[in-house]
């Protein structure tokens, strides 16, 4: 020690000061620059926006200037919809001095151990500030680890031993991003998606790298287009074991000697020629998931990007597969996979047992109106040409159990699915006719509640052959004769029932409808012919028979307005239970303009012309026969009735506003609400000179039978 003086006291003074002074500097640093990593200093300056960036870390220590040793690092940054946390057991750097100053913060080399990386999407947005270069630069020339265990990327999982090197700049506030040569590799690894595991014993190396840009010209998936890649993977697959025994079908995986070998490169968006990939993956599926053999993917990159599936066929359950397709380029469209489409060509045969077959309806209809359900046999043979279904190509389903809903009805029973390609190149049609033999109807909210019973229903499906235009421009026709309707008081669902209900009778019905591809109705006709009808309306009960002819033709799409314009309804054979001499009576409505509004609660208005056979129904919907004067009476029964007026029926009631009715010897004015609490209505009756009012309201009647005229025209209507 007293040598050492000596010798610092032979320096120069100005020498010696200045050792003073850099060892006082370097004491002061020691003790403030762990002081500040080790307390909450350090978070003060790290956390600024926590709910953007937070690194923590555990015990922290700098020796040297710049540089830094810390332990149990953790990070976690929140970018727009995606939020990523890293973890270190131990991470040492040194930040370069110089760059400070022009607001550069580099680090050339971080060294971490055992680290872990979980990257997630999440609903909540983190808006990005706007584009700018008035913020720090962050440069990470090397961030290396020889230790990597595990990387996460949503349910995608990569477990084993990793190494690599990741280098990055980001100005923040808004400023370019670039991402450097980096490289990582896996040795023994396995991956996971969810609870599946898909690969064992796997070798894995990743080359990528990005050139500097603003967000604004490559957000989101658009960085893949910029992006130059490679993907190299050796590994042991397993098998793919699909039960569909049980209410749910369960997807796991069991060991077995397959393997996939891939190395894979990407620039700018586009695969390299060379480009290869092979996965042998034997396939377990159906109840009890039975062996269905090796299934065999491949894919090849040259000028355009082939790709090949093929299962032999299996003896025991007929399944097979080979598909042989070509995709023009070798672009891939990472925000439209669907642009793949249009142009990829080939072929697909394969036969099928599969034990649901929901997922057809889906290639088909925009809404799930329509589906199959069970299980069944699906065979096909399809030719692609430039993402068009070509001419030739065939579908078939020779059994399963089919389900269609319409305006709310409920249309299921067994069926057979034929599909077929026909036409010449920009005129190609895809058609798929569905046939069941036998059917039922009921609504969709009670499935059980079955009112329509028929046979030979056809559905007729047509829609551009190409594949990416099928779901838009498909149309539907539905057609069925003579089903039978069993009970017709089902329909009292429909009706306000305290004072509108159908007490009994049958009937058969007629159905041909035209949808579009999401079940609803464009246009169509549907008949029901009511026997032995018998009906109570306002306390009036009557019987016999009934036809409705509903033509309907979609008016507006959005809000679900249909036309009934040319409608008719016709009442045949009808007696009035307190009619004395019961002679049958009958009338005719004719809609001249109609409509139907589909959206709840449901409602349909109608302008019509009637024709009835005479005035006796009307009449007694506002009293009994014989409370009216004798003149009335006799006049009742005689001659046919002429009349037009307005309908409302809504679930909760019936409304007839602005009837007039004219005969040889009667004039008649009325309107009436039937609803389910209550009836009121106003009449007005005129033969000649004489003349009689009668307001209705509940079991309550006002007679009128001075200036009655004048009364009636000064009550208010009940459809403006």
């Amino acid at each position: 020690m007293n040598s050492l003086r000596e010798r610092l006291q032979r320096w120069p003074r100005p020498w010696r000061i200045a050792a003073v002074l850099s060892l006082a500097l370097y004491a002061l640093y020691l003790v403030a620059g762990n002081v500040f990593l080790n307390t909450p200093l350090f978070d003060a300056v790290t956390d600024r926006s926590p709910e953007k960036f937070r690194m923590q870390t555990g015990p922290a220590v700098t020796l040297l200037p710049g540089h830094i040793v810390a332990w149990n690092v953790h990070v976690r940054g929140h970018v727009r919809h995606t939020v990523y946390e890293l973890h270190a057991r131990r991470a040492s750097g040194r930040i370069a001095i110089l760059p400070l100053f022009r607001r550069e913060v580099r680090i050339p080399r971080i060294e971490a151990s055992e680290v872990t990386a979980d990257v997630d999407r999440v609903e909540a947005l983190m808006p990005s500030p706007p584009p700018g270069d008035r913020g720090w630069t962050l440069r990470f020339d090397a961030i290396h680890s020889q230790s990597i265990q595990r990387g996460r990327f949503g349910k995608l999982v990569i477990a084993g031993d990793g190494r690599g090197t990741v280098g990055f700049l980001k100005q923040i506030k808004g400023g370019p991003s670039e991402l450097f040569p980096s490289k990582l590799q896996f040795a023994r690894a396995q991956v996971r998606y969810g609870d599946l595991a898909l690969l064992e014993q796997a070798h894995i190396e990743a080359d990528f790298s990005y050139p500097r840009h603003y967000r604004a010209q490559a957000p989101g998936l658009r960085k893949l287009g910029i992006t130059q890649a490679r993907l190299r993977i050796e590994a042991r697959t397993l098998a793919l074991k699909i039960d569909t025994g049980g209410g749910h079908t369960h997807l796991s995986t069991v060991p077995a000697q397959a393997t996939l070998q891939a190395d894979v490169g990407l620039a700018r968006g586009e695969l390299l020629p060379g480009s290869r990939a092979v996965w042998r993956l034997p396939l377990l599926a159906g109840v009890g998931a039975t062996d269905r053999g090796m299934l065999s993917l491949q894919l090849d990159v040259a000028q355009d990007m082939r790709l090949q599936a093929r299962l032999p066929r299996d003896p025991d359950t007929g399944s097979e597969l080979d598909a042989d397709l070509r995709i023009a380029g070798r672009t891939l469209p990472f925000e439209r996979p669907e642009a793949l489409i249009p142009r990829t060509s080939g072929e697909v045969r394969g036969r099928w047992e599969f034990e649901s077959l929901n997922w057809i309806s889906d290639l088909f209809v925009r809404k799930p109106w329509f589906q199959l359900d069970g299980g069944g046999l699906v065979q096909g043979d399809l030719r692609i040409r430039q993402g068009e279904l070509d001419s030739g190509s065939t579908f078939e389903v020779p059994h399963a159990d089919a389900v269609a809903e319409v305006m709310g009805n409920r249309i299921a029973g067994a069926a057979q699915a034929r599909g077929r390609v026909d036409g010449d190149a920009g005129k190609r049609q895809m058609r798929l006719d569905v046939a069941m033999p036998r059917f039922e109807v009921a609504p969709a909210a009670e499935p059980r509640a079955i009112f329509v019973e028929g046979r030979a229903l056809q559905l007729q499906m047509t829609g551009d052959s190409r594949l990416d235009r099928l779901r838009e421009t498909l149309k539907a026709r539905l057609r069925f004769k003579d089903a039978r309707v069993p009970d017709l008081t089902t329909y009292n669902r429909y009706l306000p029932q305290r004072n509108v209900k159908l007490l009994g009778g049958g009937g058969s019905f007629d159905g041909d409808l035209e949808l579009d591809g999401a079940g609803e109705v464009g246009s169509g006709r549907v008949s029901l012919r009511g026997r032995g009808v018998r009906l109570s309306m306002a306390g009036v009960e009557m019987r016999g028979d009934a036809d409705l002819d509903a033509r309907v033709r979609r008016a507006d799409l959005e809000r679900r307005i249909f036309d009934l314009d040319g409608s008719t309804v016709e009442l045949k054979r009808m007696r009035l239970a307190d009619a004395a001499d019961a002679r049958p009576w009958w009338a005719r409505v004719d809609v001249r303009r109609g409509r139907i509004d589909a959206k709840p609660p449901f409602q349909v208005d109608a302008d019509a012309d009637i024709r009835m056979k005479d005035a006796s129904l009307v009449l007694s919907l506002f009293s009994q026969r014989g409370d009216y004067p004798r003149w009335i009476i006799k006049l009742m029964d005689a001659g046919e009735v002429q009349a037009h007026g307005r309908l409302r029926w809504r679930k909760d009631a019936l409304v007839l506003d602005g009837l007039e009715a004219e005969n040889d010897r009667l004039s008649m004015r009325a309107r009436m609400e039937i609803g389910d609490a209550h009836r009121r209505g106003d009449l007005y009756v005129r033969w000649g000179v004489l003349g009689v009012g009668v307001g209705l309201d509940g079991e309550q009647r006002q007679w009128h039978l001075a200036n009655a005229r004048q009364w009636y025209e000064g009550r208010p209507v009940l459809l403006d």
